[in-house]
């Protein structure tokens, strides 16, 4: 009975020293910085549509991206929440399109429903997002159109992640923001609006993080009920 509870006590003590797996967990990068860059062409033509210098671009606001770097041979990007800091406002060159400026605004871009990436070896991916927004746009004639909620779906945009420590750097090219028909101009080409995003994010303070998540939970409610 002696060997049976010594034994017993060695098997245990052995089980207690040895090293516990550890369960490696998605990090969560929080907004830092970043910046949109937005394109206006006729549709199926690299026509510039934006009164202007092109690219326009503006600050991005905030939100998040969710990245597995254990997930596949080099990480795998499970989410991002991304959403410009204001409207979006486009003026067009009314020489070229019946339309005189453009209004996106509540910008929220995410990957599609159960959409995520692996990344390549050099860093890059391939992403299905969706966009919400409303918009609303003034003709020449000084009428106007919206607000009005649209979806917009990219089933491929292509983007690049860079991880360095505590810090992430994403980028997405060609992500579709919204499609205007020129109602004034029946039979015209429709305006596409696409857009670039550059997304800097950290790994902050715990307690930091908790804010944040609240923060991000107050936004999702408030949109859903609108």
């Amino acid at each position: 009975m002696l060997k049976i509870l010594v034994r017993a006590c060695i098997v245990l003590l052995a089980l207690g020293l040895a090293p516990a797996t550890s369960l490696a967990v998605p990090t969560t990068y929080y907004f830092a910085s970043g910046s949109v860059q937005l394109r206006a062409t006729l549709d199926g033509t690299t026509t510039s549509v934006i009164s202007g210098s092109i690219p326009v671009t503006i600050p991005l606001g905030g939100n998040q991206v969710v990245f597995d770097a254990d997930a596949g041979a080099n990480g795998t990007l499970l989410g991002l929440s991304l959403a410009p800091a204001g409207p979006i406002a486009l003026d067009l060159d009314q020489t070229i399109v019946a339309l005189d400026s453009i209004t996106i605004e509540n910008t929220l871009l995410m990957n599609d429903a159960g959409a995520t990436a692996a990344i390549s070896g050099a860093g890059s991916f391939s992403l299905a997002t969706m966009l919400t927004a409303d918009v609303s746009g003034v003709f020449p004639d000084t009428s106007t159109f919206g607000p009005a909620p649209v979806s917009s779906l990219t089933s491929s945009a292509v983007g690049s992640l860079a991880v360095s420590g505590d810090t992430i750097t994403l980028g997405l090219v060609g992500v579709n923001l919204a499609t205007f028909p020129q109602l004034a101009n029946p039979g015209a080409p429709d305006i596409v609006v696409k857009a670039d995003f550059t997304f800097f994010g950290v790994v902050p303070e715990p307690g930091t993080a908790l804010l944040l998540g609240m923060g991000l939970m107050g936004l999702s409610a408030a949109r859903s009920r609108r």
